[in-house]
């Protein structure tokens, strides 16, 4: 159902738990399992991978999270939010971040990253 229509309700009439996904553009009934509630922690679904042959530098949603890994023989760099990190040749390196749509990757050699929304 899209975000600008009304609730989701149960068979009996009441408001059924929900959250809004901005990626499908639509509430979707929050269920979780064994009684718990349901929770998606930002920056834990894989998205958009790729290596310096085909870079990938801007998203069509948020992304949270990072991952890069220097397969090169040099250091690289990549900059996220105007934050700018450095991973050494044979280093990895992941973190969550403020929401971002782009990033910017600097390396000579091979690399291997990941983004997650």
């Amino acid at each position: 159902m899209p975000a600008n229509n009304r609730d989701l309700k149960t068979a009996n009439g009441k408001i059924a738990p929900q959250f809004y996904d901005e990626i499908t553009d639509e509430y979707v009934i929050a269920k979780g399992e064994d009684g718990a509630p349901y929770y998606r922690e930002l920056g834990s679904i894989a998205m958009e991978s790729w290596t310096e042959a085909n870079p990938i530098t801007t998203f069509p949603g948020k992304r949270y999270g990072f991952s890069i890994m220097n397969d090169g023989t040099a250091d690289l760099s990549f900059t996220i939010n105007g934050y700018i990190r450095t991973v050494k040749p044979g280093e990895g390196y992941q973190s969550l971040f403020e929401p971002f749509t782009s990033l910017t990757i600097n390396a000579t050699g091979a690399y291997r990253a990941e983004v997650l929304r």
